[in-house]
């Protein structure tokens, strides 16, 4: 009877490329992305070209275009391991310990009065990283099927969570190259938990979770009952081909798209009141939110151990509230509403205390 194989028998661990190198295999492939990992889906196309001849009806050749695969990796946010993808969007942070994105920022929007727009973001192309997959092909040994992604750019991050969830997090990623696939006589799937690669903590929930908003000056209030929340970081970026290779050869980014969404109950008319005032004022004062030390949203999700508190800090600047929708007016049920906004800018600080 043929053996059937799961996740028990997988692993998956990424590392970071060298910047000039492009699509060549990281030598360090050590990271895990969280916990309670998974591989949504994989997918490779070749780009087949059927060439057609004249005089009959069947396929005659096949060329091949360009080699590109995708993937999607979802993960339960770790209290210290996670915050390495953010290296993806913003670059390498500052500092061991916090970890801050991007490197040396001290607040989200850093535009000049008047000006929108941010320049705490370098407008080079993402960091690839790669990405390999490891799987038990045979029972009863250890013969590994190994695959290895090189040139993964991450085009989209997203993280989640509600009313009695863990922080969940996908990051949707374009691959450029996977030359072969290698099967290792000796290899284990435990490579994942060995001492040589990081390691799991702590994961992050709803109960760990505060989101605030700034009322100007120096004030900010905390947004009660949020029942649910999710932020996207989308680099949009794409891969780029050349002559002489299926492969592609580089990669660039275009606009980063920072946009989420969030529900809490109804307790006032601030949140309506400021989408009204963006069509009411057209001359730009209430483009966006008022900001507290330029920060305009924070969520903070804060686990309190018993020798530590470790955190994950995410400070929006420059945020417009594109939608608002109420739900519940009904005898005897609570009354929510849902906005939706988009942010000029991010820092995110990872406190790794130990």
């Amino acid at each position: 009877m043929a053996a059937i194989y799961t996740g028990g028998s997988a692993s998956v661990l990424y590392g970071y490329e060298v910047a000039t190198s492009f699509g060549t295999a990281s030598t360090a492939i050590t990271n895990i992305f969280g916990m309670n990992q998974k591989v949504t889906s994989l997918s490779l196309q070749t780009g087949q070209m059927p060439l057609n001849k004249l005089g009959q009806v069947e396929v005659s050749k096949f060329a091949y275009g360009q080699q590109q695969g995708t993937v999607n990796i979802g993960f339960v946010w770790d209290s210290e391991k996670s915050d390495k993808i953010f290296k993806s969007i913003f670059g390498a942070p500052s500092g061991t310990n916090p970890h801050i994105y991007p490197s040396a920022s001290t607040i989200p929007f850093t535009g000049v009065a008047g000006v929108s727009g941010s320049i705490s973001v370098a407008p080079t192309s993402p960091l690839s990283i790669t990405t390999q997959i490891h799987q038990v092909i045979a029972q009863g040994s250890n013969v590994l099927l190994s695959r290895t992604l090189k040139g993964c750019v991450v085009q989209s991050l997203n993280l989640s969570t509600s009313i009695g969830e863990t922080l969940n997090a996908t990051v949707d990623m374009a691959f450029a190259r996977e030359d072969s696939t290698n099967v290792e006589s000796s290899g284990t799937f435990v490579q994942q938990i060995l001492a040589a690669n990081d390691q799991a903590s702590q994961p992050y929930t709803f109960a760990h979770g505060e989101l605030s908003m700034s009322t100007g000056g120096s004030g900010v209030a905390v947004i009660a009952e949020v029942q649910d929340i999710d932020l996207t970081f989308a680099t949009n970026a794409e891969l780029l081909w050349g002559l002489g290779s299926h492969h592609a050869s580089t990669v660039f980014r275009k606009i980063l798209d920072i946009n989420g969404r969030f529900k809490t109950s109804l307790k006032n008319g601030d949140l309506i009141q400021a989408v009204i005032n963006q069509s009411l004022f057209d001359d730009g004062t209430k483009e966006t939110i008022a900001e507290t030390s330029n920060v305009a949203l924070k969520l903070v999700f804060e686990n309190l151990a018993t020798s530590a508190t470790k955190s994950l800090t995410i400070e929006l600047g420059g945020v417009s509230l594109t939608d608002h929708s109420t739900s519940g007016i009904e005898p005897a049920e609570p009354i929510f509403e849902e906005v939706s906004f988009k942010a000029k800018s991010a820092r995110i600080v990872s406190d790794h205390t130990t």
